[in-house]
């Protein structure tokens, strides 16, 4: 997503883990998702050993981790260096030694939100795999994951499937994609070199690379290749949006799921990101058209991501706006009529999106700058986001006395705006074409509270994550479950399941409809509920307001 367009806001709850140094869920869970047949491999163990496969591109040794076997760090495309930066991903080279896969790849170089740390490294194209340790009949559901992080920060460790495979039996895949400037840098001399491949969309290319690679080795893992279904949050879920858009990428998945990551969001115009790339290869002392790529080429990878960095803050700052370039050749010109004519890849969907979507971004800001929106300033502080005239009526559209206090009725706003209706509109424009399940998450209880005093986080942007993952982040103490809770994560990690494997949610004593001109979504809640018209009554306050994401500061 685009801020300034909406890229910005799309951090995720193990984002957060990682600033706070949290970690990973782990666990068995309980099985309740109604998947049965699954197959472990057998013809593509090397010497009868479950944990040792043989992949298209060599062996690999992964790890028993109780109800699952672990395959961790498996080259999926060559490393994006020297040459190959900005340029489409190439085959990894072969191998024909085991090879270990029991500790993950290097995540990809980015700038770590809020305390703008440099980590990772450019050789970071590699996969990981989950899958049952108990053999049974038929092929896997598989599930591939796509995290979110605004398009500059994240990895395929950041959230754990393990507990999800343990407990409903697919194979689900992670991976990182390209990051920042090095996955979205969008140049007129990169599109000179060659108008036959993309600029500005490498890491969209990266996440297409991985889904061949789900198509050439689920069946190794036990997994169906047939039955593929593309999920992920924040730029993770507008990710699913452009591999529907994506030419090349149909028949590589056959459902998607999109948390908080509308599709009806506007991407990054070519002559935006061309703009950008100017002002980025002057920042590099590469300046003019002459020669700039081999020039920029020169640089260190610390070098290139920190010559524009993001903004820490997600919605407030005037960083960097890495994101999807809509490039007339991986992207339409305009993706979003493309999704309003149904010209994309038609495939069942889930689509959703979280209650207080927002808060979190105005609690980032807020901390980072050490301090606090209070109600004295709260009046100011909404007319400078959204302009004077659209500023007075957001103030009576969320009056202040309606929130527990001014960081909660900003962030309502914000995320309404930025993140909700979009979801919402994404989801009735979709389901004109293909059957489409929409929810709400709605579930605030005992949840990770930022060090920002005075801000309610409510159910805030990827909340959601360790319900669809089926377990709390134990080990790093940011959230604990009731047995309430953890029913509730088991109802939602198992919808989400039962529709990888038959593209139907609803079962197990879940009511789910389809969306229709009822208009009927999904509550999850304590208790999870139908309901119809989702921030109907927000949502047309939006529309006629005349303020649109492109206005964002």
């Amino acid at each position: 997503m685009t801020m300034r367009g909406t890229c910005r806001i799309a951090v995720t709850f193990a984002a957060l883990a990682v600033i706070a140094s949290a970690c990973s869920s782990s666990g068995t869970g309980h099985p309740s998702s109604g998947i049965k047949g699954s197959a472990s491999p057998t013809a593509d163990e090397v010497g009868g050993d479950p944990l040792t496969i043989r992949t298209a591109d060599g062996p690999v040794h992964g790890q028993d981790v109780g109800k699952v076997r672990d395959f961790l760090g498996i080259p999926y495309a060559a490393p994006p260096v020297g040459n190959l930066r900005w340029e489409p991903p190439q085959p990894p080279a072969t191998w024909s030694a085991v090879r270990s896969a029991t500790s993950p790849g290097s995540e990809c170089t980015q700038i770590v939100p809020v305390i703008n740390a440099a980590v990772g490294n450019e050789d970071c194209l590699y996969a990981n795999v989950f899958s049952p340790t108990s053999p049974t009949v038929h092929p896997r559901p598989v599930m591939v994951w796509i995290y979110g992080g605004g398009f500059t920060v994240g990895s395929g460790m950041d959230d754990n499937p393990s507990r999800l495979v343990a407990d409903s039996g697919v194979v689900a895949v992670t991976f990182n994609y390209r990051l920042g400037p090095f996955g979205f840098l969008g140049s007129s001399a990169l599109a000179a070199s060659d108008t036959s491949h993309s600029t500005g969309n490498f890491g969209l290319q990266d996440q297409q690379a991985a889904l061949k690679w789900v198509q050439s080795n689920a069946a190794a893992f036990g997994g169906d290749a047939q039955n593929v279904t593309i999920f992920g949050e924040s730029a993770g879920g507008m990710s699913v949006c452009d591999q529907l858009l994506m030419p090349g990428a149909a028949g590589l998945f056959s459902k998607g799921i999109t948390e908080s990551g509308p599709c009806t969001l506007p991407s990054i115009s070519l002559a935006a990101a061309d703009s950008q790339s100017q002002k980025f290869a002057g920042k590099l002392g590469c300046p003019g058209a002459q020669g700039v790529v081999a020039c920029l080429r020169t640089k260190s990878a610390n070098q290139v991501v920190e010559a524009l960095p993001p903004d820490p803050t997600f919605v407030f700052g005037a960083g960097g706006n890495w994101g999807p370039v809509a490039d007339g050749v991986v992207l339409p010109t305009d993706p979003v009529a493309a999704i309003e004519a149904g010209k994309f890849d038609h495939v069942p969907l889930i689509v959703g999106a979280n209650r207080d979507e927002g808060r979190l971004f105005v609690a980032l800001a807020y901390n980072v700058a050490g301090s606090n929106l209070t109600a004295s300033s709260w009046a100011s502080t909404v007319d400078g986001y959204f302009g004077p005239v659209v500023g007075a009526a957001v103030q009576r559209e969320y009056p202040l006395a309606d929130y527990p206090d001014a960081g909660a009725a900003f962030g309502q706003a914000i995320g309404d705006a930025l993140l909700a209706c979009p979801s919402v509109q994404s989801a009735s424009v979709l389901s004109r074409y293909v059957p489409v399940y929409e929810y709400e998450y709605d579930q605030t209880q005992n949840v990770f509270v930022l060090p920002s005093p005075g801000i309610t986080l409510g159910a805030f942007h990827s909340s959601e994550l360790p319900y669809v993952f089926d377990g709390p982040v134990e080990s790093s103490g940011l959230l604990t479950f009731t047995a309430a809770q953890q029913h509730l994560a088991t109802t939602m990690s198992s919808a989400w399941t039962r529709f990888a494997a038959t593209g139907d949610p609803a079962g197990s004593g879940l009511n789910w409809p389809r969306l229709g001109q009822s208009g009927s979504y999904l509550s999850f809640n304590i208790p999870v509920a139908v309901d119809s018209g989702m921030k109907s009554g927000v949502c047309a306050f939006w529309s006629s307001s005349g303020w649109s994401v492109n206005d964002a500061p």
